[in-house]
């Protein structure tokens, strides 16, 4: 891995957390889910960003002509 691609990883793992961790304190002093409902899909999409065997996943080329 290239080192700007692992700072990269490192700062968004820092924003992930961040956001993670206010909205639970957010959560806890309004006493509401709703805080940690906006913020649920993040996870979720750095989950998928970072799954491993992800990279390289595409439709193979056509071997014959279009059309």
């Amino acid at each position: 891995m290239k080192p700007w691609a692992r700072w990269m990883h490192v700062i968004t793992a820092i924003v992930v957390a961040v956001a993670a961790v206010s909205s639970i304190v957010q959560a806890i002093r309004q006493g509401s889910w709703a805080p940690l409902i906006a913020v649920g899909w993040l996870p979720a999409v750095v989950a998928a960003i970072w799954w491993p065997g992800t990279r390289g996943w595409c439709w193979p080329r056509r071997q014959g002509p279009a059309g």
